[in-house]
């Protein structure tokens, strides 16, 4: 477990080794169970678009975001609770399937552009 005196790790994926790389990765998911990237290639723009759509879903009504219903056991919908009042998440099973992302889409009313 980290301390929490420490700080998030940074991988920076410009320039790096295959080999270094995956064990940044692996030791910082071990230790932290997650880690920030820089020199992802992502645009600031997309990021920014990305975060304003989480945040939308994030807004949705109780009776809409549950909605996102178990595809496979605890995958779906995780509303906050008292043991946890800062964590809410919704699930997609298989991110590689269209059809699983128009049911998605569909279930939390969420536009083609989300």
């Amino acid at each position: 477990m980290a301390d929490l005196n420490e700080v998030i790790p940074t991988i920076d994926l410009k320039g790096v080794p295959d080999e270094k790389l995956n064990q940044q990765i692996r030791e910082a998911s071990e230790r932290w169970g997650c880690f920030k990237v820089m020199n992802h290639g992502v645009s600031s723009s997309l990021l920014s678009e990305m975060k304003k759509t989480v945040t939308d879903l994030h807004e949705r009504p109780h009776e809409v975001k549950i909605r996102n219903t178990d595809v496979i056991l605890a995958s779906g919908y995780k509303p906050r609770s008292d043991l946890n009042p800062l964590y809410e998440s919704f699930g997609l099973f298989d991110v590689a399937s269209p059809q699983a992302i128009n049911t998605f889409c569909d279930k939390l009313e969420a536009s083609a552009e989300q």
